[in-house]
């Protein structure tokens, strides 16, 4: 997809019918959930994977970028589990290489899972609903207009980069005998962003964008809501319990 914007909001699942900002804290839990489940045993894994397969079914997201997120999974974290066992700092203290090869494959089944999860929230919230949704979740104003900055910004330098690399594309520039643009490359690329970054504070600047407080509204929670967040909540304290019950 050539408009890095278009993929967030294309998952049309049934976390869409939710507040932005329940979207929000759902997924936070979801995903902080992944990252506490113990996966030392089977039980582990199994939740794990269910955890992970209902969030992306509920987010719905295109096949395109279910797939697109499953190539990006391989890429990452295959290399990581068939290299990582083969490493020892210390051969008189090794342990056996199936025990490594385990420890390699929960990493990478955790970091699987945390991507999915994280793609799929991206996916049912659009630009606009990521603002709404900070302003309603209790933090200070500062923090909310910095992070929405930082994924607004974020998202414009992948924007501008994919497009130099397509101009260079067009010019031929990606011949393996043009060496020189290796070096070129990164200079070509910060004046584009010193160019960019200048205008977005000139466009700031004319629309009055400063830190004052968002103002927020009331909302009423529906039926859906307040079931998302309880059972995310509730999720989440299980984890809590079943990483607590290792270390007692």
């Amino acid at each position: 997809m050539k408009d890095v914007f278009a993929y967030w909001g294309c998952g049309k699942g049934l976390l869409k019918i939710l507040h932005p900002h329940i979207r929000i804290l759902s997924g936070f839990l979801v995903g902080c959930s992944c990252l506490l489940i113990p996966l030392q045993s089977i039980p582990g894994v199994i939740l794990i994977t269910i955890i992970t397969v209902c969030w992306c079914l509920l987010a719905a997201m295109p096949m395109r970028m279910l797939l697109r997120c499953a190539i990006a999974s391989i890429i990452l974290f295959i290399p990581f589990f068939l290299i990582a066992p083969w490493i020892a700092t210390d051969t008189s203290t090794a342990s056996p290489m199936i025990y490594r090869f385990l420890v390699s494959g929960t990493i990478a089944l955790r970091s699987t899972c945390c991507l999915f999860v994280t793609a799929s929230t991206i996916a049912v919230l659009a630009i606009q609903d990521v603002h709404q949704g900070i302003a309603f979740i209790p933090m200070p104003r500062i923090i909310a207009l910095l992070i929405v900055q930082l994924i607004n910004q974020t998202m414009l330098l992948i924007d501008e980069t994919t497009r130099i690399i397509s101009v260079l594309r067009i010019r031929g520039a990606s011949e393996y005998r043009n060496i020189r643009l290796l070096f070129s490359f990164p200079v070509v690329w910060m004046v584009r962003m010193l160019f960019r970054a200048e205008r977005t504070a000139a466009a700031m600047t004319v629309r009055g964008y400063g830190i004052d407080s968002i103002p927020v509204e009331k909302v009423k929670l529906s039926f859906a809501d307040m079931l998302m967040i309880f059972g995310t909540s509730a999720i989440f304290i299980i984890v809590i319990l079943l990483r607590l019950r290792i270390f007692a």
